[in-house]
């Protein structure tokens, strides 16, 4: 029964974020979020990350942060690699959009490293991971990383459509 509670607001947050009343969708999602006992649980993680992108939708970036990182941390513990890498992209997106561009590289690279070590099979993760490095570089004005991440970006694009 709760779990249903749960999934109507969500889908309610979900409804009112979509139609860009991003204040009460925020509301419905904490209230969702408040109903939890447990933060491994894979729902829980799901409405953490909607807050989080909420968040974002609204310039709150440090409301969103708090979201990624916590999603991170919980997918980390229950080996949600791919909850937990699509964590990592998000703060990397959120890094750059809020200008912090050395703490946008420094999670780029860690993103990168993971997935290699995770998943080195999910080109399309890494190319999407190489793509986000080069839009820094470019926004950062480093050509020359720009044209080096630009290149690892086709390489593994490359390599995903093969398979």
């Amino acid at each position: 029964m709760l779990i249903e509670k749960i999934q109507d607001l969500v889908h309610r947050a979900l409804t009112l974020h979509e139609a860009g009343d991003f204040e009460s969708a925020e509301t419905l999602f904490l209230e969702a979020l408040y109903l939890f006992d447990d933060k491994e649980n894979k729902l829980y993680q799901l409405v953490v990350y909607g807050l989080g992108i909420n968040y974002a939708a609204q310039k709150n970036y440090d409301g969103a942060k708090r979201c990624f990182e916590e999603g991170r941390i919980n997918a980390e513990k229950v080996m949600n690699i791919p909850h937990e890498l699509e964590m990592y992209q998000q703060l990397v997106v959120l890094k750059r959009e809020s200008g912090d561009y050395e703490a946008t590289e420094v999670l780029i690279k860690e993103e990168i490293r993971y997935r290699k070590k995770q998943v080195p099979d999910d080109y399309e993760g890494l190319a999407a991971a190489y793509y986000e490095a080069a839009k820094l570089y470019k926004l950062w004005d480093k050509e020359n990383k720009f044209k080096e991440a630009l290149k690892q970006a086709k390489l593994y694009t490359e390599k995903a459509n093969k398979v």
